[in-house]
């Protein structure tokens, strides 16, 4: 190859390496508009354009971390990061975001320790960042450190009073570490920050989920019951406020209405068996005996699918046991005496001692 050959095809190549740059910063321009917007799909789709156009643009690889992130892509999250950090070391090294990000994602992963080596690489650089601190607490409330958790929310607070998720997280935690009574300093102090939450961001479902769940196990299901009305509002595609609802009806015997919610949550999660645990059992309530079983073998074939062994330890197991001793009931009002006393004896043999004492209440066995 000649001097003027290699010069031309030398030019050419940094031509090409110009015009990519210059495309990769279109691309990123783009993904920050969609992103500000809110419209994370489409700011990935323009990041995943950026990096192809240039492999070591490290601004596009970390906003495609974030965005990955709250797109719950937690591990491509993960990736994104590793890549900034790869492309330059020494300015990742000062960068407290780009660990803190990672950390995020560990968090959301349930990755605890690899969560605290970032945030600890995180700290130096971020002592006046707000957000460090509400994942800082969320890390320590994943190790049960409540008292550091509340002082990190304390912190984050003071550095920016309008930060209404760390409001309701401090809420949260309140409400497991004192475990407040109704009219106590604790029980007004869990609510006052709830109410704080809500106030900044009263769109938010999550917020309006915290305080319902919080009226109601403080027994105050007529104020809880609005919340929920509230949330369904907001989300009505979220199946888990019609539950909610569903059971604050059932407990007010108005069970047609407690249908209707978890007849809709059905709808939109048709997999979650104590919708149809807690359906079975209006229907029962109604002597709709017919559909009360069809919704507790439903709750139980969910309950039981793929799993073929239950330790003592599983969740699953007791509710599955009682779920049998439900049926067994209905299957008793329905004169089916043969196999409500198998579903008697399978609750029995899941650890309900209650199904031996039905076994020999309706089976004729003492």
């Amino acid at each position: 190859m000649t001097k003027f050959v290699y010069v031309v095809v030398l030019l050419s190549v940094m031509v090409c390496r110009v015009a990519d740059a210059q495309d990769a910063r279109e691309y990123f321009k783009f993904a920050k508009f969609k992103y500000d917007q809110g419209k994370y799909e489409d700011a990935l789709k323009f990041l995943n354009q950026a990096v192809k156009a240039d492999s070591m643009y490290a601004s596009a690889y970390f906003l495609r971390a974030d965005v990955n992130f709250r797109l719950k892509q937690y591990y491509n999250a993960v990736r994104d990061i590793n890549h900034v950090i790869n492309i330059d070391r020494t300015e990742a090294t000062f960068n407290g975001d780009n660990y803190l990000l990672r950390a995020k994602a560990y968090l959301a992963l349930g990755d605890i320790d690899k969560a605290a080596l970032d945030l600890e690489k995180s700290y130096p650089l971020s002592k006046n960042n707000p957000e460090f601190y509400y994942y800082r607490a969320k890390f320590y409330k994943s190790t049960n450190n409540d008292l550091h958790a509340l002082a990190d929310l304390d912190k984050a607070i003071k550095l920016n009073p309008d930060y209404a998720q760390a409001y309701a997280l401090r809420a949260l935690i309140k409400w497991e570490y004192l475990k407040p009574i109704q009219g106590s300093d604790a029980y007004e102090s869990v609510l006052s920050d709830v109410n704080v939450a809500i106030a900044l961001e009263p769109d938010n479902y999550e917020y309006y989920q915290v305080r319902s769940d919080f009226l109601f196990d403080m027994g105050e299901k007529k104020r809880a019951l609005k919340d929920y009305n509230k949330m369904v509002e907001i989300a009505p595609s979220k199946e888990l406020a019609y539950t909610k609802r569903g059971l604050i009806k059932m407990n007010n015997y108005d069970y047609k209405g407690a249908i209707e919610d978890f007849t809709v949550s059905i709808s939109l999660n048709p997999n979650d068996e104590q919708n149809y645990r807690y359906r079975g059992l209006c229907f029962n309530n109604l002597n709709n005996y017919s559909q009360a079983l069809k919704d507790f073998t439903k709750a139980i074939e969910i309950m039981k699918s793929g799993k073929e062994h239950m330790s003592d330890e599983d969740p699953v197991k007791n509710k599955l046991a009682e779920t049998y001793l439900l049926r067994g009931h209905c299957l008793n009002l329905m004169g089916n005496n043969e196999q409500a006393c198998q579903d008697f004896l399978l609750a029995h043999n899941l650890g309900v001692k209650k199904g031996l004492n039905y076994y020999r209440k309706y089976c004729g066995i003492y």
